[in-house]
């Protein structure tokens, strides 16, 4: 079983477990178990004989949380706004605008100013809105903690508001890229106007914290370059769009760190996203040196107890889907993932990497977690004056995730034992 007390520190820190990498034209029958080329955890250097205390140097990555994504506090924000501009943000809503306004935030007894816009597509609700808060849309240098951004995430469908708190951690315990997150609460001209998930966004100080090397192309959705846009290189990404055949895709992509993306994101699994077919959640990192790397992004569906407002589930078959062959019904299978998971070497990398997630994936901890973490967020959702959900409806959610988290870890456990799983069969 896994260190219960590490693990549950997970949430506002870095990982120090093996980092997932690896170099363009390996020798795929001898996999390198030894030095995948992604960045090294550093240690505490050696002194000498100086006799004093020093301070260690931290070299390693990814870098700690900023502490407005403590885990063991729920962060505290209040967006201060002209009446016509709140006035604004709920009429934005109706019409299913994104546009940004002035606010003032105010965080731990600083303010600042700021622009904010409405968050979401599928996940809107004018009933309870979600927010994106901007520190640099009028000055590009201007950060808060050391972010341009926040993300405040409240979607209909997470009746716990804890889903995005669970998968980050064990995508971090994998030494995968992560978003910090814990729980916010937001007012409103200094009113409560709600609990959200505190959500790190995907962008340039997100590289920073995640990889050494963070001056690489950075696409949302694959498609939408969010850095070095005053350059507009694409060209690689196009290259990638043109590979047809897994040498192709592994010259371009650390196929390591891809399938071991895709295995966690099958483990919880992550109806919504890459791995299931979806093109539009998930990010894309061209690493100077290690090549295409997938980021996690927009987890809010995992743990199969997603639900409407009447409570029918969103994804009722989430507990047995297969690992490899599922596809979201929408979107179908990407090509890129049935064109490695067909071969048979890397196809077999993906089972060992699920393996490896469903040792992370352990229900005491996660459990452990659901009832710590409830627990903190508890009153807060009880005096949310625009919570989606009833108090009963929560704990509907919370006992039906309870219950999904060891039997999604047994079905995975049949299916591995069944094997014969390679190649993938489509």
């Amino acid at each position: 079983m896994l260190n219960v007390v590490a693990l549950a520190l997970l949430g506002c820190s870095g990982s120090t477990s093996l980092k997932l990498g690896g170099g363009e034209g390996r020798d795929r029958a001898e996999p390198d178990t030894a030095d995948t080329g992604a960045e090294d955890i550093g240690g505490v250097e050696d002194t000498g004989d100086s006799g004093e205390e020093e301070e260690p140097e931290d070299t390693g990555w990814p870098k700690a949380c900023p502490e407005l994504y403590d885990a063991d506090v729920i962060s505290e924000f209040d967006l201060t706004f002209a009446d016509a501009q709140w006035s604004g943000m709920q009429n934005d809503c109706q019409q299913g605008v994104q546009r940004y306004r002035p606010v003032q935030v105010t965080h731990d007894g600083e303010t600042v100013q700021a622009q904010v816009r409405l968050k979401g597509n599928w996940s809107w609700n004018c009933d309870k809105l979600q927010f994106i808060v901007s520190f640099n849309e009028e000055d590009a240098d201007a950060r808060f903690k050391g972010l341009r951004k926040l993300m405040f995430d409240a979607p209909w469908y997470d009746r716990t508001l804890l889903h995005e708190r669970l998968a980050h951690p064990m995508f971090a315990e994998r030494g995968l890229p992560h978003s910090c997150v814990n729980n916010a609460r937001v007012s409103v001209n200094g009113e409560y106007y709600g609990l959200y998930a505190n959500l790190e966004r995907i962008d340039h100080e997100y590289l920073e914290r995640n990889f050494e090397e963070f001056g690489g192309n950075l696409y949302q959705g694959g498609a939408e370059l969010k850095t070095n846009e005053d350059v507009g290189d694409t060209s690689r990404l196009q290259a990638l769009r043109a590979a047809v055949t897994v040498d192709e895709i592994a010259a371009l992509v650390d196929l390591d760190q891809a399938v071991a993306e895709w295995a966690m994101e099958a483990m919880i699994p992550a109806m919504d996203n890459f791995w299931a077919g979806v093109e539009i959640n998930y990010y894309l990192y061209d690493h100077p040196s290690r090549g295409f790397v997938y980021l996690p992004y927009d987890l809010d569906l995992s743990f199969g107890d997603g639900a409407y407002t009447d409570g029918t589930l969103v994804w009722p078959q989430s507990l047995t889907v297969d690992p490899i062959t599922w596809e979201h019904s929408g979107w179908q299978k990407e090509a890129l993932v049935e064109t490695v998971l067909a071969d048979v070497y890397w196809c077999e990398r993906f089972v060992d990497e699920l393996r490896a997630a469903r040792e992370v994936y352990d229900p005491d901890t996660l459990l452990l977690r659901v009832d710590e973490w409830s627990a903190q967020i508890e009153s807060s959702y009880a005096e949310d004056p625009h919570a989606i959900y009833s108090l009963r409806e929560r704990e509907e959610g919370l006992s039906l995730l309870r219950e999904f988290i060891p039997a999604r870890a047994d079905f995975v456990d049949d299916w591995l034992a069944g094997g014969d799983h390679c190649p993938a069969r489509w």
